[in-house]
């Protein structure tokens, strides 16, 4: 266990690591915000008991739309572009909830803004498991994978502190822009990592072949061929 543990900060390797582990941490950190903290800061700014969990429910549905999409994008575009595209996304949705007045009587932008912030950060999180078996090669990456999750599972048992920090001394803004640094912070973790998830090879679609004719793309059969042909015509008109 200790010589796998000292692989994955192998020089090879180490700086991939330490992304990973800074990526698990905030991510987690900030999810868990949102998950333990979000129906407390509503009931603060008046909604009631079934309508914050309402909303706790709108930004765990986002979650499971946001992983669907981001791991449809990872194919198509990669790791690096994916999940630091959608980190940055959930910045600025962050950023843009801070000034936003909650108000119990008027949901429908807030929900929205929710649904986007909780859907592209359990994106980022749901991917990032894909993101770390690709970093480390078969043999230790069951210690890789399981020593980046306990990381950040360190962030997750801090939630609660840092949530209820932000909201006692900034109130609705403060808690928002901790979705903001904690997502910054994972941000800048990822960019880090230099194995990145490659987009998939599109596989070339093949044009419908006519079985009747031989591939006539090398020249030497070609010219078979059209000598076959003519002798078949020939032949023919006897």
């Amino acid at each position: 266990m200790l010589a796998s543990i000292r692989e994955i900060f192998a020089p090879a390797l180490r700086r991939d690591t330490l992304g990973l582990f800074g990526a698990f941490f905030f991510c987690l950190l900030a999810n868990y915000i949102g998950i333990q903290l979000l129906p407390v800061m509503l009931r603060g700014a008046g909604f009631t008991p079934p309508d914050a969990s309402g909303a706790l429910a709108n930004w765990n549905l986002g979650g499971v739309a946001g992983a669907l999409i981001g791991a449809f994008l990872i194919l198509r575009l990669g790791s690096r572009i994916t999940m630091l595209g959608m980190s940055a996304a959930a910045i600025v949705c962050a950023i843009v909830l801070t000034s936003m007045h909650v108000d119990p009587k008027e949901t429908l932008g807030l929900m929205i803004m929710l649904v986007l912030l909780g859907g592209l950060m359990n994106a980022v999180q749901t991917t990032m498991y894909a993101l770390a078996a690709n970093v480390y090669p078969t043999v230790i990456r069951g210690t890789g994978i399981g020593t980046a999750v306990a990381i950040g599972r360190i962030g997750n048992s801090l939630a609660g502190y840092v949530g209820n920090k932000a909201l006692s001394n900034g109130g609705t803004p403060g808690y928002f822009w901790s979705f903001a640094i904690a997502m910054a912070l994972t941000l800048a973790s990822l960019a880090v990592v230099r194995r990145h998830i490659e987009r998939s090879a599109k596989s070339d679609r093949i044009p419908p072949t006519d079985l009747t004719q031989p591939n006539l793309e090398n020249s030497e059969s070609r010219k078979s061929y059209d000598t076959a042909s003519r002798a078949d015509r020939v032949s023919a008109g006897k």
